[in-house]
C-alpha cells in the first residue's frame, strides 16, 4: 500500500509530507484548493508523463515521491522486475521523480537511477486510480482476460495454459532457427570438420609431444654435447694425466701406509672405490660421445612438428591438452548439427502434439470463463443497480480467431492463430448505458459520471479477488447525489475492506463513512498561493463534513447533521 507521499514544488504545493493509512481515507477540501493535484502527482509515481508547467513558478524543479509497503505478493512481483536491473529490494519500494524546468527529469527506484518507461512497467498491479477519465487497469483490454480469471478463480489455470504455449513457442523458435540458419549449418560443419581434420591428421600424444622440446635441443646441440662428453671422458680416464690414473697413484701410497698402520684400511678401500666409479663414469661418457646423433633429417621432422604443435595451441589453446578439449568441443557440436535435420522433424512432431494439448486446455479453460463471465455480467449488473444505473448493462464477450483472419464466437471453431499465452479467448468488457445505445468500450461510451460509477461497480464486484492493493477513486461522486450518493459512499467502504482506498469527493455522504480524513487546504500569502494538507481528528472532521452539508456558514443543526450522518455511516 502507499504509506508516505511527498511533494515539493508542484503546481501550488509548496512542500507537503502526508502519510496514509490501510482502509477509507477521504481527502476533501473547497473547489480549486488542490486535491486533484495529489492525483497528479500520483500519476507521475505510476509513469505519467511530466512537463515543466508542474514545477512551481518560483521553483527550478519539483520532486515527488512515494514510499510503498510492500505484500508478500506484491514484494515478488517487484522483486522480479528490479532485481534483474541490479536495483536492491526490500520491505518498501521507493519511487522518486525529479521535474526539471530544462528538461532533465530524473527517476529513481529504490535510490537507483531508472527510466519512466520502466516506472510503468513496475508499479502496474500497485496502484488504480478510477476516475471520470482514468482507471489504470480496468480500462485496459489487455487486462480483462486476467481480471475476469481471477473473479472466476482461474488464475493457476490460466497458468498452465500460459506456460504450456511458452514451450510451444520455444520450439517454435527452435524450428525457424534450424530451418532458416540451413547455409550458416552447412558453412559451420564445413569449418569444424576442417579443423578437426587438422587436429588429428597431427595425432597428438600428449607424454611423447612433450618429450619434443627437449630432444630438440639435444639434436641442435649434438656436436658440442658429444664433444663436451669425450673431453670429460678424456680427462677421467684416457688422458695422460687422467683422473683414474691420479686416484690409482694414491690408492698405492695410502696402501702402503695400511701396511704400517692398519687403521688406514678403510680410506684405501675408499679411494678404490672412487677409482672404480670414476672409471665407470668415462666409460659411460664414452658410449654417450658415441650415441650423440646429429641426424639433420630427425632434426628437421622434429622441428616441423613443434611449429605445428605450436600453431594449434595458438589456434585452439596455451596446451596440447587443452587443443584436445577442444577438439572434443568440435566434435560434439559437429555431431548436433549433423542430428539437426532429424531435430527439425523431432521438434515439429513435438509442437504439433503439443498444439493438440494446448488447444484441449485452452476449450476448457474457455468454456470456464464463459461462465464466470455470466457470474461476473450479473454482479456488476446489481451493483449497478445500487448505483441508480438499473438500465445499465455490462457483458464481456468472448471471441476467438477463425484462422482466415476473421472472429467466430463458437470455441470449437477457435483455430491455432486464435492461442496467446492467455489461452485462445479474446474479450473486452463493454457496457451499454441505456437502452437503444448499443454496446462500446468502457472508456468510450460512458460519459464522465457513468464512468466513474461503473468503475465503482467493477471494483464492487471483484473486491475479493481483485490483487491491487491500493485503490484511488478521483471524484467518481460526480453528478450524483442524495440516497445515490450513500449508496456510493458505502459501496467505497465495502471496498476498502482488507485494502487501501483514497477517495477525493465533494459530497457529504461520501465522506462520512471514511476510516481517515484529509483536508486540502488553499492559503494565499504575499500575492502567493499554495495549499497544503492535513489530517483531521474527530471534531475537526465534524466541522469539515457540517461544511460540506451547509457551506461557510455552519449552525447547530448543521453540526447535528454531520454527527447523524458520520454515527449512521457507522
Amino acid at each position: 500500500m502507499l504509506s508516505h507521499l511527498i511533494i515539493k514544488n508542484f503546481a501550488i504545493i509548496d512542500e507537503l509530507q502526508l502519510g496514509f493509512d490501510e482502509g477509507f481515507t477521504a481527502l476533501t477540501g473547497e473547489t480549486g484548493a488542490g486535491k486533484s493535484i495529489l492525483v497528479g502527482a500520483l500519476g507521475l509515481i505510476l509513469g505519467g508523463r511530466a512537463s515543466a508547467e508542474m514545477v512551481r513558478h518560483d521553483a527550478k524543479e519539483a520532486v515527488v515521491e512515494a514510499i510503498f509497503e510492500l505484500s508478500e505478493a506484491t514484494r515478488g512481483q517487484v522483486e522480479r522486475l528490479l532485481e534483474p536491473r541490479g536495483i536492491e529490494t526490500s520491505e518498501q519500494l521507493i519511487i522518486r521523480r525529479i521535474i526539471n524546468r530544462t528538461g532533465r527529469n530524473k527517476v529513481f527506484i529504490n535510490g537507483s537511477a531508472s527510466r519512466v518507461a520502466f516506472l510503468q512497467e513496475l508499479t502496474r498491479g500497485l496502484v488504480d486510480i478510477i476516475g471520470q477519465h482514468a482507471s489504470y487497469s480496468l480500462l485496459d483490454p489487455l487486462n480483462h482476460v486476467s481480471i475476469l480469471d481471477a473473479f472466476g478463480g482461474l488464475t493457476e489455470e490460466a497458468e498452465r495454459v500460459s506456460v504450456s504455449v511458452e514451450q510451444l513457442r520455444g520450439l517454435e523458435r527452435e524450428v525457424r532457427r534450424l530451418r532458416g540458419s540451413e547455409r550458416e549449418r552447412l558453412a559451420r560443419m564445413d569449418y569444424l570438420n576442417f579443423q578437426l581434420n587438422e587436429i588429428d591428421g597431427v595425432e597428438i600424444d600428449l607424454e611423447a609431444d612433450e618429450r619434443l622440446d627437449r630432444e630438440l635441443e639435444v639434436l641442435r646441440n649434438a656436436e658440442k654435447l658429444s664433444g663436451l662428453a669425450s673431453g670429460a671422458c678424456y680427462g677421467l680416464y684416457e688422458g695422460e694425466h687422467a683422473v683414474a690414473d691420479a686416484l690409482s697413484n694414491l690408492c698405492d701410497d695410502v696402501q702402503r701406509a695400511a701396511a704400517i698402520d692398519t687403521s688406514l684400511d678403510a680410506l684405501v678401500n675408499q679411494l678404490e672405490a672412487a677409482r672404480i666409479q670414476v672409471v665407470e663414469t668415462a666409460r659411460d661418457l664414452r658410449r654417450y660421445a658415441e650415441s650423440v646423433d646429429a641426424d639433420p633429417a630427425r632434426l628437421e621432422r622434429l622441428e616441423d612438428r613443434i611449429q605445428t604443435l605450436n600453431r594449434l595451441k595458438r589456434k585452439h589453446g596455451g596446451e596440447l591438452s587443452d587443443v584436445l578439449e577442444r577438439a572434443e568441443e568440435m566434435r560434439s557440436e559437429l555431431s548436433k548439427l549433423e542430428r539437426a535435420e532429424s531435430r527439425i522433424e523431432e521438434a515439429e512432431a513435438e509442437a504439433a502434439e503439443l498444439l493438440r494439448s494446448i488447444m484441449a486446455q485452452a476449450r476448457t479453460l474457455s468454456r470456464r470463463r464463459h461462465k464466470a463471465a455470466r457470474r461476473l455480467q450479473e454482479v456488476v449488473e446489481d451493483e449497478l443497480r445500487d448505483l441508480s444505473m438499473e438500465r445499465c448493462r455490462f457483458m464481456s464477450p468472448i471471441r476467438y480467431r477463425d484462422g482466415a483472419g476473421g472472429w467466430v464466437e463458437d470455441v470449437n471453431l477457435a483455430a491455432p492463430e486464435s492461442l496467446t499465452p492467455q489461452g485462445i479467448d479474446h474479450l473486452e468488457f463493454l457496457i451499454s448505458p441505456n437502452p437503444g445505445m448499443g454496446w462500446g468500450p468502457l472508456a468510450k461510451i460512458a460519459s464522465g459520471g457513468e464512468l466513474s460509477r461503473i468503475m465503482l461497480a467493477l471494483k464492487g464486484a471483484l473486491m475479493t479477488s481483485d490483487p491491487v492493493p491500493t485503490y484511488i477513486f478521483d471524484e467518481v461522486d460526480t453528478g450524483i447525489g442524495g440516497r445515490v450518493a450513500d449508496v456510493v459512499g458505502r459501496k467505497i467502504r465495502e471496498v476498502s475492506q482488507g485494502r487501501q482506498v483514497l477517495c477525493i469527493t465533494h459530497l457529504p455522504q461520501v465522506a462520512s463513512y471514511a476510516d481517515h480524513h484529509v483536508l486540502v487546504e488553499k492559503h494565499q500569502k504575499a500575492n502567493r498561493t499554495t495549499s497544503s494538507l492535513r489530517p483531521l481528528d474527530p471534531e475537526q472532521r465534524t466541522m469539515e463534513i457540517a461544511r460540506m452539508l451547509g457551506g461557510s456558514t455552519i449552525t447547530r443543526k448543521t453540526l447535528e447533521h454531520a454527527e447523524e450522518m458520520i454515527a449512521k455511516s457507522r
